[in-house]
């Protein structure tokens, strides 16, 4: 167990943690990630004292419990995944059962067992939580010899918000720096391997040591500043509030092996990612909570390297069973690349489409939204979008098809319960004229395309695909008015979801894509004449019932 003193030695009394009755004050947070700009992907790590932070000793194990289940809560911090250290099997199972219906899986290993003197005899180690299936475990033992408990670190091999990594909860040891580093050099040497085969990595954990440690040099890439030798950023790198005050305050450099503490004064607990996988980490230490732990839970949020603005070419869109909204850019190959977190509570939303790099949204209420792309990240936040208009609650598919009047602005189209289509021609400036009737029946239609310009006329044009599973063309004629249909495709009827991405392969044609029912897409080029290529598999994993735009 890590509870022997000379691991305080020159960090803190035990006393000022255990009493509760002497607490630090909150310290500066300017690195704060709360907000509707935070990074999408987001991380916890906390060492929970679970062993000796007793109820006898004036903790409340419940409150514990809680603390950690609502670090996963989309109204507290929504976090991806919990790194927890010195955990007691049973409050590990606890967590883990509360968490199973927000999608939460895990893995707690052992470092002791059996004694009744830790956690009433039942075991106790170290745990990973992540939100997503997993697909591959590893329980690295990174025990030198000398120490006189397992180090042994649970790792996990998931899809945090669709795209795989490794997790590691880390708990290095506490009373030996040599052995400390060893330690650290081993873990460090295994994450190098999955990353190197190109997995992302993030180590969350109670590292018992200071930033500028030979130990953290490990995993601070180099060039930050003194001997890093890792591959990893650390999420509160860049917090001008506790930089060191040589060298990182007099060579205004942006990122410094420092940071906010984690336990009395000392920082001692980190979240440290890929550095090739991601990009603008940051992260905020919350006050120390003394009825559930001495330490003090970090906070980390970043964003994945290939994720940024929300281009003009194509891409598909995805808000799955949580409300949660990604996007996939398309590639010039023809793929599309991983999943970028763009939103978070869109459950409410009956009707999205897409205006642009804007998205248009339909409420349960009947209104309509819009949301325009935040220019530094493409997010989409309830904190910009604009009213358009209300009732809309008649409409029950609504199309962006451009300018489909020849103005040069952009129009909708709706169609309503009866099967009647209807014009709403833009007026330039965000909103749109009195509705126009443009067509009548289109109910014989389970799905509706907006494709822009699909035959290369320069004009945007309607897609149909009826119960039998036949694709129709509607050339657009550039005045709001439409050829009469053409059929263009059957057997379309397998497919649980149809869209228009645009230019999914940046080829200057409109392309289309198809979800069939095992949740596998399939991409279709457009051939800017009408017609497309034989179908391509672009993915995996979308199932029924989600909503691809």
């Amino acid at each position: 167990m890590r509870r022997i003193a000379s691991r305080w030695a020159g960090l803190v009394p035990l006393a000022l943690a255990l009493t509760g009755s002497l607490l630090l004050a909150p310290a500066a947070r300017a690195d704060s990630v709360a907000g509707p700009d935070a990074p999408p992907v987001r991380f916890v790590s906390y060492n929970i004292c679970g062993n000796m932070c007793t109820d006898a000793k004036g903790y409340d194990n419940q409150r514990r419990i809680d603390t950690v289940v609502a670090e996963a809560s989309g109204a507290t911090w929504n976090a991806d995944q919990l790194h927890l250290q010195e955990v007691c099997r049973p409050q590990y199972d606890a967590i883990r059962t509360r968490l199973q219906s927000r999608g939460f899986h895990g893995l707690f290993t052992t470092t002791l067992s059996g004694r009744a003197n830790v956690c009433g005899g039942a075991d106790y180690g170290v745990a990973i939580l992540v939100k997503g299936s997993i697909t591959e475990t590893r329980e690295l033992d990174l025990t030198v010899g000398g120490e006189t408990e397992p180090i042994k670190v649970p790792c996990v091999k998931s899809y945090t918000q669709s795209r795989a990594n490794w997790a590691c909860s880390v708990h290095l040891y506490w009373s030996d720096a040599v052995l400390r580093e060893r330690e650290a050099a081993l873990l460090a040497a295994q994450a190098r391997q999955w990353i190197d085969a190109g997995t992302p990595v993030v180590l969350g954990g109670d590292f018992n040591g200071s930033p500028r440690s030979k130990m953290a040099s490990s995993f601070y890439e180099p060039g930050i500043n003194d001997g890093g030798q890792g591959d990893f950023v650390e999420a509160d790198e860049t917090d001008r509030d506790h930089f060191v005050a040589d060298p990182c305050r007099t060579d205004g450099r942006a990122r410094c092996r420092s940071g906010e503490p984690t336990f009395g004064s000392t920082k001692i607990d980190y979240l440290f990612l890929s550095a090739h996988h991601f990009k603008g980490a940051k992260a905020e230490v919350l006050p120390q909570d003394p009825r559930v732990s001495d330490h003090r839970p970090v906070r980390g949020a970043a964003h994945w390297s290939d994720c940024g603005p929300a281009a003009d070419g194509g891409a598909v869109l995805r808000r799955d069973a949580t409300g949660a909204l990604f996007r996939y850019e398309g590639r010039a190959d023809g793929s599309i690349a991983g999943a970028c977190k763009t939103g978070t509570g869109w459950s409410g939303m009956r009707i999205v489409a897409r205006e642009g790099t804007a998205l248009l949204a339909v409420d349960t209420g009947g209104v309509l939204w819009r949301y325009p792309a935040h220019p530094g990240t493409g997010t989409y936040s309830g904190s910009t979008r604009v009213r358009v208009s209300d009732g809309w609650q008649t409409v029950d598919d609504l199309l962006s098809p451009g300018d489909f009047t020849g103005d040069g602005r952009s129009d909708l189209i709706g169609r309503d319960a009866a099967g009647d289509l209807w014009l709403y021609r833009g007026d330039g400036q965000g909103g749109h004229g009195p509705r126009t009737k443009i067509g009548h029946g289109w109910d014989a239609y389970t799905a509706l395309l907006a494709p822009g310009d699909f035959t290369g006329d320069r004009r945007s044009d309607l897609i149909g695909r009826d119960a039998a599973g036949d694709l129709w063309l509607y050339r657009g004629d550039g005045q709001g008015g439409y050829a009469p249909r053409a059929k263009i495709g059957h057997g379309w009827q397998t497919y649980t979801a149809l869209l228009a991405p645009g230019d999914l392969n940046r080829d200057g044609r409109a392309d289309l894509v198809g979800r069939d029912a095992a949740g596998d897409l399939w991409s279709y080029r457009g051939d800017g004449r009408g017609g497309y290529a034989p179908r391509a598999k672009i993915g995996n994993g979308y199932p029924a019932g989600e909503l691809l735009f």
